[in-house]
């Protein structure tokens, strides 16, 4: 089934919000679309039942919590469906409490939003932060540059030393690949991007297991680590902090609601 973009949303409660959520992405996405939603047990039972136009709900019940592998679990479970299900363009990832502010009208908008065009043409690796220093953040809208060392409070108040102990990490490492990070709430991948990434995870499965039971947020590193040593992402978004629409970026799209 072709459709120009899959939007995949993570949900817990309040389906009322949700409701309102969908109402936004429909106002303000011209695009064809599909939305799966990866649903706890509790709102599995309450969506399932309702029949609404272009949302799917992942048959299998995921329970998340915050900074925990089960929240990427959820997103490659929905990524894995896409890829299986539909002919698309784009794979955007939202968190529950995501919401347009932008209208998405063209193919080509998101294309402006491109993090990493190839893997060869930023140099995004930075797995030995103890050894080398060098860090990179990429925030809302852009790809900070910051020296750090194990120490400083740049380093510990994010997660780079956690996610070493992954499997992930090391492979990245041993192979002298290539780091990279974005919050997941905006994230978004090329058809392609995800074949990639469903087919690493496949010869890889053991990593991925690990990453789903890891306790910290591998959802903003481990998909767009893969992504870049291949052909990159892009991000739609404004970062994981609430923001009002006076404080977003004009050229992203999405920002985080208070619920």
């Amino acid at each position: 089934m072709k459709t120009d973009i899959v939007i995949s949303i993570n949900v817990h409660e309040k389906p009322e919000y949700l409701l309102n959520q969908i109402e936004n992405i429909n106002k303000h996405v011209k695009l064809n679309k599909k939305i799966i939603l990866n649903c706890n047990d509790y709102m599995l039972k309450e969506m399932s039942s309702r029949n609404i136009t272009d949302v799917e709900v992942f048959p299998e019940a995921i329970s998340k919590r915050p900074f925990h592998g089960s929240l990427m679990h959820g997103i490659t479970c929905n990524m894995s469906h896409a890829v299986n299900k539909y002919d698309f363009d784009y794979f955007l990832v939202l968190s529950s409490r995501e919401f347009f502010y932008r209208d998405l009208t063209e193919i080509s908008q998101i294309e402006e939003c491109l993090v990493i065009k190839q893997s060869g043409d930023i140099d995004f690796r930075f797995p030995n932060l103890y050894e080398s220093g060098n860090y990179c953040k990429v925030s809302g809208d852009h790809a900070d540059w910051l020296g750090a060392n194990e120490d400083s409070d740049l380093v510990s108040m994010w997660w780079w030393p956690k996610f070493s102990r992954t499997e992930l990490y090391q492979y990245i490492k041993t192979y002298n690949m290539k780091f990279a990070h974005s919050m997941h709430e905006g994230v978004c991948f090329r058809k392609d991007g995800c074949d990639y990434i469903m087919n690493f995870f496949e010869t890889n499965e053991d990593m991925m297991y690990e990453l789903f039971d890891f306790d910290g947020c591998v959802e903003e590193f481990a998909l767009q680590s893969i992504a870049a040593n291949h052909e990159g992402f892009y991000y739609l978004g404004n970062g994981c902090d609430t923001k009002s629409l006076e404080e977003v970026n004009p050229d992203k799209f999405t920002h985080k609601k208070t619920r």
